[in-house]
């Protein structure tokens, strides 16, 4: 993306003082022509580097917001106004690399840095299942897996704390224990009806969920853990018994999504997905930072997510992780005597819809345990807790400065006070209105 920083300055294009014959009436001067090594610039309310940080700073948490905001809106099913969010992505986009360049040395407050977390996750979440301009490109998606599967082994560091290691995992190894093309086929099909999103022709190149190009929940989950790590450093708080079971509900479905639908094979991405918990480890100066930024300590934001399992009161995980892991851990590999060889069998819910208590004995294959776990955790509910969580956050913070004066009233004033604050600034409550009041695409 390219913007022009520079436009007409009005120093240039002001008159200047003409030389005239007795008699004759003043006129003004011609528009001196620029030099060709010239940038035309709007020369602005003020020259104090502060405040020109300050508008900056206003202007890219309004377009955060309001790119987010248009992000729900792309998936809220009531509303009747087709949404499209390339021009949001677009101007977010250019504006974010105009502001590092500027402001290099910069670090965001933690409330700045926290909009632009959750709008990256909003998007990449909300648009996931489609090809569009928010998807990254393969190149990005490659480093991203490379740099979560680092995490996870690092997380894990010895044997014992892989999450898998208490389960036989004999089944996980056998190729021939995975859905098939057919199924992977059939299987997309249906998370792409249960998200009412277009169906996709798997025969040909619109084929696109569960291929290599599309961001999986795997792929999400360290974002998701790290915003919402984020959002409790700024409380101060810790993980809630609710969120423990969003976020074990986030493990399975990308476990689950990882085998029925992208089509992976072995343990590792049950390890990877569920390689979450407080471990102890030395901590770093960078720990006790508040913000983030360009140039800031990556550490930062992993010393969140890990403080976020830590108990407040003793050196230790938090009460009620390790038991909310472990159940959505069981569902993928049930009791060894549930299930100890291919006789054995496992009930799943009829499809046929019968009714609940209906049940069918299948074998207790693998397929047929994954399904198990999908139908008793369906794709939508998680889908739609997600998303309303995501609102959720997005509310918990005061709405930008710029977004308040668009409604008219400012945090802490009335809109008479307000108004008088606008006046005071130069500008009439009109005008500002009809610079910031643009419908979201």
């Amino acid at each position: 993306m390219s913007a022009l920083d520079n436009t007409l300055s009005a120093s240039n294009g002001a008159y200047v003082p003409s030389s005239k014959m007795d008699g004759q009436a003043d006129r003004p001067a011609k528009r001196p022509r620029l030099a060709k090594t010239a940038h035309a610039e709007i020369e602005g309310r003020t020259t104090d580097e502060a405040t020109a940080l300050e508008v900056d700073i206003m202007m890219l948490d309004y377009l955060a917001y309001q790119s987010t905001t248009a992000c729900f809106a792309s998936r809220d099913s009531t509303n009747s106004t087709p949404v499209t969010l390339s021009h949001n992505v677009v101007m977010i986009d250019a504006f974010l690399a105009i502001f590092k360049a500027r402001h290099a040395t910069y670090t965001f407050d933690a409330e700045l840095r926290f909009r632009l977390q959750l709008l990256k996750l909003t998007t990449l979440f909300t648009q996931r299942m489609t090809r569009n301009p928010t998807t990254p490109p393969s190149s990005a998606l490659k480093q991203l897996r490379a740099s979560n599967k680092d995490r996870a082994r690092s997380w894990i560091g010895s044997a014992d704390r892989i999450p898998s290691a208490s389960y036989d995992t004999d089944v996980f190894d056998d190729p021939s224990s995975f859905p098939g093309v057919e199924e992977l086929e059939r299987n997309r099909a249906h998370v792409l009806h249960e998200l009412n999103i277009p169906a996709e022709d798997e025969a040909y190149e619109d084929a696109f969920y569960g291929t290599s190009s599309c961001v999986s929940l795997l792929d999400l989950l360290p974002l998701f853990m790290h915003v919402s790590a984020a959002r409790n450093a700024m409380s101060d708080s810790s993980a809630t018994e609710q969120w423990m079971r969003m976020a074990g509900d986030f493990m399975l479905q990308a476990s689950l999504e990882q085998y029925l639908v992208v089509g992976g094979q072995g343990s590792d991405a049950v390890d990877e997905a569920f390689a979450w918990g407080y471990k102890e480890r030395p901590r770093p100066a960078s720990e006790y930072m508040d913000v983030d930024g360009p140039g800031a300590d990556d550490d930062d934001s992993t010393d969140e997510v890990n403080d976020m399992f830590e108990d407040a009161d003793y050196t230790t995980e938090v009460a009620g992780w390790r038991q909310e892991k472990a159940h959505y851990l069981a569902l993928l590999f049930p009791p060894s005597t549930a299930a100890k060889s291919s006789k054995d069998t496992y009930s799943v819910p009829s499809s046929d819809g019968a009714g609940e208590g209906r049940q069918s004995a299948l074998e207790a294959d693998l397929v047929s345990i994954l399904e198990f776990a999908a139908a008793k955790h369906p794709i939508a509910n998680f889908d739609a807790s997600i998303l309303s969580f995501l609102v959720a956050l997005s509310q918990s913070v005061a709405k930008p400065v710029l977004v308040q004066l668009e409604a008219g009233e400012l945090e802490g004033m009335s809109k008479a006070e307000t108004a008088e604050f606008i006046r005071s600034c130069g500008r009439s409550t009109g005008r500002v209105q009809g610079i910031y009041s643009r419908p979201v695409d």
